[in-house]
C-alpha cells in the first residue's frame, strides 16, 4: 500500500508527504531519486483502475497534458506505472491554493483581481488551443506559488472536445457540483465554454464571498445545488456588494448564462472585457467582498459638517489659549476660589448661584448659535419638494399668462396706431423666418430617425427641474440631451479645505401612462473626479400614484451607461420618471433614455 510507511516508494520516486486527497487520487510531495528534484506525485485511485479502458484513457490524456507546456499550467513531467499503481509526476509548486489564499488576502484591489484572473484565462485559453476541457475549475485548483505565479492544476478530469468520454460512462463523479455548468450536470456536450461557467462561479466567488448557488441555509443537498445550477438565475453580484463596477457585474452574469450561447465565446474575449474594465476604473477602489469605504480626508465634508467643525475649532482655540496661559493664571485662580469658598457660605443664595448660571446661559448660548448654524446650513441643501415646486411651476404658468396676453393687446393697439411704420418692419422680418425655422429642424429632427423608441419623441411630455423651471421642450435631459449641473463646485473658495455638496433633480411627466421595456441611464458622471457622497437614484411613478425606486449608486458615478429592465411590473404604466442626485463636484446629467 502506498502510505504504508514500509513502502515509501513508488519507482523511483520517494514520497515524503501527504499534501491532499481528492476524487481522482492522493497527492504526496516527493522526491525524484534519479534527478534529485523536488517532484508532487498524485497517485490515482485503484477503482478508477479496474477496466483498462479506463488505463488507456489516462494514458492518452496524460500525453495531451505533456504538450500543454505553459506558464499558467502545473507541467506534467511523466507517468508512472506498475501492476498495481498508476501515477501523475508533475512539478512541485510551492504555496496557497487560490481558497487557501483569499482566506489570508480577504479584500483584493481591482488590479491584483484581473492579474489572477487574467493567469487563470491564460492557462485555459493554452488548453483549450490543444481541445482540451478542464471541468473541474475551482478555487482548489488554482495554485498561487510563493513567488505570485498563477497555476491551474488537476487536469484529471479533461476531456477532448470531441470524442467518447469513459470516465462519464463509467458512472464516476466528474467534476464539483457546485462549479458544474447546466450541460455539464446534465450529460450533454462540453466545450471551452464550460470552463468559463466555472470561471464565472469562481470570479462571483471571489468578489463577493458567496457562491451564486447554495443550499447549505437550508438544508439542502448536492442535488439541491445542481437543480438551481440548471434553472434559477442568480443574484447580480452589484446587489450584494454595491462598490462591484457593473461592468464586471454584468460579464459575471454573461459567464452564467444557462445556455453556452449566450456566454462569451472564449476566454480571449473575457480576458478582453477584464482589461477594458481596469482602464475604465483608473482609481482602483473596488475590493472584493466588500463595500468601497475610502479613506476620509479634510476636504471631503458637507456644509454641515464644515459648520460642525468651524464650532469645534471655536471651543479648542478658546481651551488652547486658556491652557497656554494656566501656568501665570492658574495660581491666581487658585487663590480666588479657596477665597470665594470660603466666603461663600456666608452670601445670600441668590448670589451665591450667580455665577454657576451666568456660566451655564452663556454655554447654552453658544450651542444654541452653534446648532442653528448646522439647521441652516443643512436646510439649505436640501432640495424643495416636488409637490411644492410643482405647484409653484403651475401658479406661475397661470400668473404669466395674462401678462402674455396684455401684452399682445397692447401690441395690436400700436400696430394699428402706426400702420406707416409697420411696413418695413414686414419686410425686415419676413426676411429670416425661414433661417429660424429651418435652424431647430437640423437639430431636432435627427432625435427620433435614431431613437425609435424614445418614448419622448413621441409623446407629449414635461420635464421640471428641482428649481420648478421647465426644461426646453426640444432639448433637454429625456430627450438626448445633456447638461452640466452645478459647475461653481469646480473652484469655489475654500475647496480644498472643506467639500460641499450640492442636491438635484430632473422629474418628468408623461402626458398619458406608458409601458417601457428599459430606461437607460446614459451618462450621471463628474469625470473621474472624487464622487464620494454623491448619490445618483432613478424612480417611476405608475398611474395609480405609486412610486418605485429602479437604481440608486453612492459613492461612485454612472460613467458607463447603465440599462435598467427590472422590476417588469414597475415599468407598466408610467406616468412620471424622477432623477435625484448629489454631486460634491460639477455633474454632467444625461442623456436619460425611455424605450418603449
Amino acid at each position: 500500500m502506498i502510505g504504508d510507511s514500509n513502502v515509501p516508494h513508488l519507482g523511483q520516486y520517494r514520497l515524503d508527504s501527504k499534501l491532499g486527497e481528492g476524487g481522482m487520487g492522493v497527492v504526496y510531495q516527493a522526491t525524484d531519486e534519479k534527478l534529485h528534484r523536488e517532484v508532487a506525485v498524485k497517485v490515482l485511485h485503484p477503482h478508477l483502475l479496474q477496466n483498462d479502458n479506463l488505463k488507456e484513457r489516462f494514458r492518452r490524456e496524460a500525453r495531451m497534458h505533456a504538450k500543454l507546456m505553459h506558464p499558467n499550467v502545473v507541467t506534467l513531467l511523466s507517468i508512472f506505472e506498475d501492476d498495481e499503481h498508476m501515477a501523475l509526476v508533475m512539478e512541485m509548486v510551492h504555496g496557497k491554493n487560490l481558497k487557501e489564499y483569499l482566506k489570508i488576502h480577504q479584500k483584493l484591489s481591482l488590479v491584483d483581481l484581473v492579474q489572477i484572473c487574467d493567469s487563470i484565462l491564460s492557462g485555459l485559453e493554452a488548453a483549450h488551443n490543444l481541445g482540451m476541457v478542464h471541468r473541474d475549475l475551482k478555487p482548489a485548483n488554482v495554485l498561487i506559488s510563493t513567488e505570485g505565479a498563477v497555476k491551474l492544476m488537476d487536469f484529471g478530469l479533461a476531456k477532448p472536445k470531441r470524442g467518447e468520454d469513459d470516465l462519464t460512462q463509467s458512472g464516476a463523479t466528474v467534476g464539483s457540483f457546485r462549479y458544474m455548468a447546466p450541460e455539464q450536470i446534465l450529460n450533454q456536450p462540453v466545450d471551452a465554454r464550460t470552463d468559463l461557467y466555472a470561471f464565472g462561479i469562481l470570479l462571483y466567488q471571489v468578489c463577493t464571498g458567496k457562491l451564486p448557488f447554495d443550499a447549505t441555509a437550508s438544508g439542502g443537498g448536492e442535488f439541491e445545488i445542481m437543480e438551481k445550477q440548471v434553472r434559477e438565475a442568480p443574484v447580480a453580484p452589484d446587489e450584494l456588494v454595491p462598490s462591484i463596477p457593473l461592468e464586471l457585474s454584468d460579464l459575471i452574469l454573461r459567464l452564467l448564462s444557462k445556455s453556452p450561447s449566450d456566454r462569451p465565446m472564449d476566454c480571449k474575449e473575457v480576458r478582453a472585457d477584464l482589461h477594458a474594465l481596469l482602464k475604465q476604473d483608473v482609481r482602483g477602489e473596488f475590493r472584493t467582498e466588500s463595500v468601497r469605504m475610502p479613506t476620509r480626508s479634510a476636504n471631503e465634508d458637507t456644509n454641515a459638517e464644515i459648520a460642525k467643525g468651524l464650532l469645534r475649532a471655536l471651543f479648542q482655540g478658546v481651551f488652547g489659549v486658556l491652557r497656554k496661559a494656566s501656568g501665570s493664571v492658574v495660581p491666581a485662580i487658585t487663590t480666588v476660589q479657596n477665597k470665594l469658598q470660603t466666603s461663600a457660605k456666608s452670601l445670600p443664595v441668590a448670589k451665591r448661584w450667580q455665577a454657576p448660571l451666568t456660566w451655564g446661559a452663556l454655554t447654552l448660548a453658544v450651542v444654541g448659535i452653534g446648532w442653528l448654524l448646522v439647521s441652516v446650513l443643512d436646510m439649505a441643501e436640501r432640495p424643495p419638494s416636488t409637490e411644492l415646486l410643482t405647484e409653484k411651476a403651475v401658479q406661475t404658468e397661470k400668473s404669466t399668462q395674462p401678462v402674455i396676453e396684455s401684452s399682445k393687446k397692447e401690441a395690436e393697439t400700436v400696430k394699428a396706431a402706426e400702420p406707416a411704420v409697420e411696413e418695413p418692419k414686414k419686410e425686415v422680418v419676413v426676411a429670416p423666418k425661414p433661417v429660424v425655422k429651418a435652424a431647430p429642424k437640423k437639430v431636432t429632427k435627427p432625435k427620433p430617425v435614431s431613437r425609435t423608441r424614445l418614448v419622448t419623441a413621441t409623446m407629449d411630455h414635461r420635464v421640471v427641474y428641482s428649481d420648478g423651471s421647465d426644461a426646453n421642450p426640444k432639448s433637454h435631459e429625456f430627450l438626448g440631451a445633456s447638461r452640466v449641473w452645478f459647475p461653481e463646485l469646480k473652484a469655489y473658495k475654500w475647496k480644498d479645505r472643506f467639500r460641499s455638496v450640492k442636491k438635484g433633480q430632473i422629474k418628468l411627466y408623461l402626458d398619458k401612462p406608458t409601458t417601457l421595456s428599459k430606461i437607460v441611464i446614459n451618462k450621471a458622471s463628474v469625470g473621474r473626479l472624487n464622487f464620494k457622497d454623491g448619490e445618483v437614484a432613478l424612480s417611476v411613478q405608475n398611474a395609480k400614484g405609486k412610486w418605485t425606486e429602479l437604481f440608486e449608486r453612492k459613492n461612485d458615478d454612472v460613467d458607463i451607461k447603465v440599462t435598467i429592465t427590472k422590476p417588469k411590473d414597475a415599468l407598466k404604466d408610467v406616468k412620471a420618471v424622477i432623477l435625484r442626485f448629489k454631486s460634491p463636484e460639477p455633474i454632467t446629467i444625461g442623456p436619460i433614455d425611455l424605450i418603449r
